[in-house]
């Protein structure tokens, strides 16, 4: 696997905006990460899918930065991740916070706590390699 981080700026993609990720797990996958949000000390959206990762197990962690500080991780427990696999990721930015579709069709809002209408910045990395990444 030749995995690398990929980031791009100036997006301006509006509420409603919604994000196709597409990736291939590797099988020794430990975690991997899709940013959203201003740039990379404003993230309104920390999506991190852990099968093995700082002592969680087969979690979803998402978070905000907010001027480069960490706020409160929420756990999520649904995990349709499996490494070896391609997995498709779906987050939308919508007036009452982020709605992410996992996989297995999943659904769940996580809040915009930094109240950004616009997301200029996006960023995936860790054990995942990108295959597309489209916009609708």
């Amino acid at each position: 696997w030749s995995l690398q981080e990929m980031a791009a700026y100036k997006m301006f993609l509006r509420y409603g905006t919604c994000i196709k990720i597409v990736g291939d797990i590797p099988r020794d996958a430990k975690h991997y990460m899709i940013n959203l949000g201003e740039d990379e000390f404003n993230i309104a959206l920390h999506f991190n899918p852990r099968f093995n990762y700082q002592n969680n197990i087969k979690k979803i962690i998402c978070n905000s930065k907010s001027d480069g500080i960490w706020g409160k991780e929420l756990k999520e427990n649904d995990f349709p991740f499996v490494p070896g696999t391609t997995a498709e990721v779906r987050p939308q930015n919508q007036t009452n916070g982020f709605k992410v579709r996992l996989p297995d069709g999943f659904e769940f809002t996580f809040p915009n706590r930094l109240k950004l209408q616009t997301l200029n910045y996006l960023e995936i990395g860790h054990d995942i390699l990108v295959r597309s990444v489209t916009f609708k």
